[in-house]
């Protein structure tokens, strides 16, 4: 992966994925405040796409990017809950946004 294609993805998903995942509380029902935003950071970040678009759409066709292609599709499959504000499906949506906020950050370091 170039240093480019390791910085655009750190900041064109993981940046937006993991915004509200961030602040969410770990403990406790999900605040339903938050539900909405963290919606739009999984399913609509600017440009109207899902992350797990705009993630196919940038990453290398790499065997290491496969893991960070099923978290996205987990959360994918989470939509419907999430949007409803379940509480196991926000919280493992959280969970899953930090890790592949944590590994294309990690990504955009080795490459630079």
């Amino acid at each position: 992966m170039t240093r480019d294609e390791a910085t655009r993805l750190a900041h064109d998903v993981g940046k937006y994925v993991a915004r509200i995942a961030r602040n969410a509380p770990a403990e406790g029902p999900f605040p339903a405040a938050l539900v909405p935003m963290l919606v739009k950071d999984l399913y609509a970040l600017p440009g109207g796409k899902r992350a797990s678009e705009r993630f196919v759409e940038l990453a290398p066709d790499e065997v290491a990017m496969a893991p960070l292609h099923a978290a996205l599709t987990e959360i994918d499959a989470l939509e419907e809950r999430v949007r409803a504000g379940d509480d196991e499906a926000c919280r493992r949506a959280c969970v899953r946004a930090l890790e592949v906020e944590a590994a294309l950050r990690a990504y955009a370091r080795e490459a630079r």
